[in-house]
This record gives C-alpha cells, structure tokens and sequence, in this order.
C-alpha cells in the first residue's frame, strides 16, 4: 500500500518541532512533513510536496503552499482563520492594535514577546528558545504584518476536497468565531471542538487531533 503524505503546518512562533509527538501517534503508512518558516533557524520549504493529508495550525493556513491544495483530499483547519480580525469594527480595531503593539514589543525584546505569546496560547515552555536557538525578528515580523492583513479565499481549497476544522473552546489568541465564519464559508465543511483547550492544539492536544483526523480519513477511504 502506497504511503499516505501528511504535510503539515505551524503558525507564527512557532517551528517544526510543533508536530514532533505526532510522530509517535501516527500508524504505519503515514509519513508526515513539516516544512518550517525559519524563526529560530533555518527556513524550509517544501513546495513541491504533494500530500494527501493537509495540516495547518492558525497563520498556517495563510503560509501553504498553493500546490498543496491542489492534491490534498483531507484539509485539516486547526485554530486557524479566514480573517484573524472581526467583522465588528470595535473588535477588529483592538486584534488590530494588539498586532501593532506586538510589532513594537518584537523589536525590543523578541523572546519575552514569544515567552508570553505561548503563555497566552496555552502551550508549555518547550521551544527551540529552550535549547538556545537566536530567535530571526525579522521573519517573526514579515508575517506578524501578514497576520494584520491577511484574507484566506475558501476558493484556494479545492472543490473536492474534505475539510475538517478543530478548535479549542478555550483558544485565547484565536476567538471560535473566527473559525466558524471560515468554516460557513466552506461547503461541506466540518467543525470540531475539543473541550477545554486553548490555541496550540498540535503540542498540547496532538493525540485528540490525530484521533480525529484519522477517523474522517478512514471514513473517507472506506
């Protein structure tokens, strides 16, 4: 039997070692990819990569490759977003200078900015920043201005794909309704919520998500 590709990826702040307790989750013939955005080292990218399985964690949405979408059968949405800001205006104006702040804070002092982001997200602190990896500003801020402005088109997912939303009740940094707006838009789209957790479902709830994610994909192939 053909390997299954599961590409995967993680959102602002975060690395490649997001995904590494799936690693150990998975069942034999799933081979999983994590592309990483070079926040603490280097950048890898894997474009030409074309998975079945597709797994983004919040901003990851907005960073995946096109071609990913076009061979993926199972999309995966996790605490992500169409819009990371509200349509009410009131709202959107403080996620927008929450952002800004955060953009000021990231030029002097990136790593307590980081320190408190994964507090707020729930996520234990255990990060490349842990093992003295030099924290890139720079690549932290080119898509910390994305997060500001950044529109996911549903079109960008392809019509016969499955896709499957997972989001914590308790997500801090991503409110649900985010979510659930994206999750109107996409026809056939399905959500689940998983009680009592917070942003960074890939690290402290990876054994429920990969739980989920492998139950629809079983159904889809039965």
């Amino acid at each position: 039997m053909a390997a299954v590709d599961v590409g995967v990826q993680h959102g602002w702040g975060f690395g490649a070692w997001s995904w590494d307790a799936w690693r150990g989750l998975m069942p034999a013939g799933f081979v999983l990819h994590a592309p990483d955005r070079g926040y603490f080292g280097q950048r890898v990218d894997m474009d030409s990569l074309r998975p079945q399985i597709v797994v983004a964690h919040s901003l990851g949405l907005h960073l995946l490759a096109p071609g990913w979408f076009a061979t993926a059968e199972l999309v995966v949405v996790v605490s992500s977003f169409g819009s990371f800001h509200s349509r009410h205006a009131k709202q959107a104006r403080y996620s927008q200078r929450t952002i800004e702040r955060m953009l000021v804070r990231l030029e002097r002092e990136p790593e307590a900015l980081l320190s408190d982001f994964y507090t707020r997200s729930c996520a234990p602190r255990v990060s490349s920043l842990a093992v003295g990896e030099p924290v890139c500003a720079e690549r932290l801020r080119v898509d910390l201005e994305l997060l500001q402005e950044s529109e996911f088109e549903p079109e960008r997912v392809a019509a016969e794909s499955r896709v499957l939303f997972l989001h914590g009740s308790d997500d801090r940094i991503v409110p649900m309704e985010r979510a659930e707006e994206l999750h109107g838009r996409i026809s056939g789209s399905t959500m689940s919520v998983l009680e009592g957790a917070g942003h960074v479902l890939p690290i402290t709830h990876a054994r429920e998500c990969w739980r989920e994610i492998e139950r629809v994909w079983r159904r889809m192939r039965s």
